[in-house]
C-alpha cells in the first residue's frame, strides 16, 4: 500500500510523521514523568498517539525496543478503530486480545515473514532492527509457516 513491502527494515519514524498524518493521526511526545512506565498509547477515538520522548529519541536512533514500541501504537492506530472494535468478554482465545494483535502485526511491520524466512536471527536483529527477542519470536512463526 505504501510501498515498503520488500523493504528490510520499515521506517518506522517516517512512516508516523508522513504518512499516517495525513490519516489525521496527531502524534504527540511527552515527557517520560507523563507517561512513566508507559511507552506509548494511542487512542483511536481522538486519533492520538502518545509516545515518551525517550522512546521516540530511541526510536529516531533505531533502538529496536523503541522502534518496535512505535510499531506496536500503529497497530493500535490501524486495527483498533472504535467502529471496528468488539470488545471481548470472559475468556478469550489470546489472538482476540488487543495487546496480542499489536505485537503480532508489529512484528510483521518490522520483519514480514516472506522477507525473513531464509534469515537468521542476528540476519533478522541487524537487517530489520528488532531486538534479539523480538527476532527470535518471528523467526519461529516463520519457521511455523514454512
Amino acid at each position: 500500500m505504501i510501498g515498503f513491502e520488500n523493504e528490510p527494515f520499515f521506517p518506522i519514524v517516517h512512516f508516523i510523521e508522513w504518512y499516517l498524518q495525513e490519516c489525521e493521526l496527531s502524534l504527540e511526545i511527552v515527557a517520560k514523568e507523563e507517561l512513566r512506565d508507559t511507552y506509548g498509547m494511542t487512542n483511536t477515538g481522538t486519533d492520538t498517539m502518545v509516545i515518551r520522548e525517550d522512546v521516540y529519541n530511541g526510536a529516531v536512533q533505531n533502538n529496536p525496543r523503541d522502534r518496535f514500541t512505535m510499531c506496536h501504537e500503529v497497530a493500535h492506530f490501524l486495527l483498533h478503530r472504535p467502529e471496528s472494535i468488539s470488545y471481548a468478554r470472559g475468556d478469550v482465545p489470546v489472538y482476540k486480545s488487543p495487546e496480542w494483535q499489536a505485537n503480532t502485526f508489529a512484528a510483521e511491520l518490522m520483519a514480514p515473514v516472506h522477507l525473513i524466512k531464509n534469515y537468521s536471527v542476528e540476519e533478522i536483529m541487524s537487517k530489520c532492527g528488532m531486538s534479539r527477542t523480538a527476532a527470535q519470536i518471528q523467526y519461529n512463526e516463520c519457521r511455523k509457516t514454512m
